[in-house]
């Protein structure tokens, strides 16, 4: 069961945040990235679970599935940076490109080349107006001309300056009878939630139907608040799976792909803010109620692996946190608590991530895949150093690109409250993911 779980995870990861990123055939690239689990699981069939694996049998695998990995995306190619999920390249003819030049008000983006790439139009002028002005009125031009047959996307090039796209526009196909399979991966979900232990952290029992429903119900709050913004901006998604996992907390998120891009970096910022600020609520409720159900005992769990965790678990039990003593917690609050960890994943401000959302809503596209690189190596640096949690994930990023998915018009700003909620909500992911500092009391 454990293997399935990581094939269905190692898939998901793949098709959410790679297949779009290269030509390299997305099962390809599913099947080295699961080479190391499959020699485990060779071994655990072969020689029982009792007799250890290896050291080499561990470290090569691993070492040999990353760089074939990195190999395979790289002589995948990709398009342009500003491409997305393109159909052939269908290049203009020389009277669609006259006509196109008349798309481009002189007294809003005066026209001075255009190029064409691989089917992606480059338009390079000087934007005299603010972009959000520009670019309902050249889409509405472009549109009238052309039809349907590009995306059109603002975005400034490595001079910082604007450039109009046309991107060929392909919509995906539905998956299949969508619902069906995020109703599978919930079930999956859930009973991976419901039967995993944890002896490391003292979960020696499965926390049972409390625990998974609670977990699930925090992975449902996110989901719903995104797609109410999507139903605002009217873009359409696919339906949302769980991502089930074979490791205790029994789930890794869940993924819901968009059939088109959102339109500004408002949106992009709305559709994070919204989905975690209703999956944070959720989370708390069900934290403090299971802190009050909980109770003490010698030797239980203390927080200190989480500055938030920290906060909250003093504030519900006040001074009676003594030494020697730590908390037995309800279900419920280790929902709470695995609730807080995966929305601090999610946050973790790299690609298409929900933190790397946010980190390109406030700095722009190119900016976010560099500090996405940073953060990689920040994590892997903090998971090595102090939060041993963190490892695992650390390792997982360097699979994800940094690169976020691009938005319609990327050169608008936001607006100072959205600056401030976002740099707010990278604060929350800093709160869960760093440990309590020394001179911080653990108990009383």
């Amino acid at each position: 069961m454990a293997l399935g779980l990581l094939a269905l995870t190692t898939f998901l990861l793949v098709w959410h945040h790679v297949r779009h990123l290269s030509r390299t055939p997305w099962w390809l690239l599913w099947a080295v990235l699961m080479l190391p689990g499959l020699v485990v699981g060779l071994w655990v069939w072969l020689h029982g679970e009792q007799q250890s694996l290896p050291a080499l049998l561990v470290v090569v695998p691993f070492m040999l599935s990353g760089l074939f990995y990195l190999i395979l995306v790289k002589q995948g190619g990709g398009g342009a940076h500003l491409a997305l999920q393109t159909g052939e390249p269908t290049p203009l003819t020389a009277a669609e490109l006259t006509h196109l030049r008349q798309c481009f008000p002189w007294e809003i983006y005066p026209l001075q080349r255009i190029d064409q790439r691989d089917g992606v139009v480059l338009c390079y002028g000087r934007l005299r107006v603010m972009a959000a002005e520009a670019y309902p009125v050249v889409e509405s031009k472009i549109h009238t001309l052309l039809g349907q047959r590009f995306w059109l996307i603002l975005e400034s090039n490595r001079d910082h300056q604007p450039v109009f796209a046309l991107v060929p526009r392909r919509v995906p196909a539905p998956l299949a009878y969508g619902w069906l399979w995020g109703l599978g991966s919930l079930g999956l979900g859930l009973g991976a939630a419901m039967t995993l232990t944890a002896p490391h952290l003292g979960i020696s029992q499965p926390l049972g139907w409390t625990y998974g429903v609670s977990v699930l119900a925090i992975l449902v709050a996110r989901e719903v608040g995104q797609g109410w913004v999507l139903r605002r901006y009217r873009v359409r998604r696919a339906w949302p799976w769980v991502i089930p996992f074979p490791l205790w907390p029994g789930v890794l998120g869940t993924y819901g792909g968009l059939a088109e891009p959102l339109p500004h970096r408002r949106a992009l910022v709305d559709r994070t803010l919204v989905g975690l600020g209703l999956a944070l609520a959720v989370t708390l409720l069900l934290l403090l109620w299971g802190l009050g159900h909980s109770r003490l005992r010698p030797g239980g769990f203390l927080p200190g692996h989480s500055l938030l965790v920290w906060g909250l678990s003093r504030w519900a039990w006040s001074g009676e946190l003594t030494l020697g003593m730590g908390l037995q917690l309800h279900p419920v609050a280790w929902a709470g608590v695995a609730g807080l960890g995966l929305l601090a994943l999610q946050l973790t401000p790299v690609g298409r991530l929900d933190g790397g959302r946010l980190l390109h809503g406030l700095v722009g596209r190119r900016a976010a895949r560099r500090w996405g690189w940073v953060t990689k190596g920040l994590i892997l640096l903090l998971g090595w150093q102090v939060q041993p949690w963190l490892r695992g994930w650390g390792v997982l990023l360097l699979l994800i690109p940094s690169l976020p998915p691009p938005v319609l018009n990327d050169v608008s700003e936001l607006d100072p409250w959205r600056d401030a909620l976002g740099l707010l909500a990278l604060g929350l992911f800093l709160a869960i993911i760093l440990p309590v500092p020394g001179f911080l009391p653990r108990v009383g």
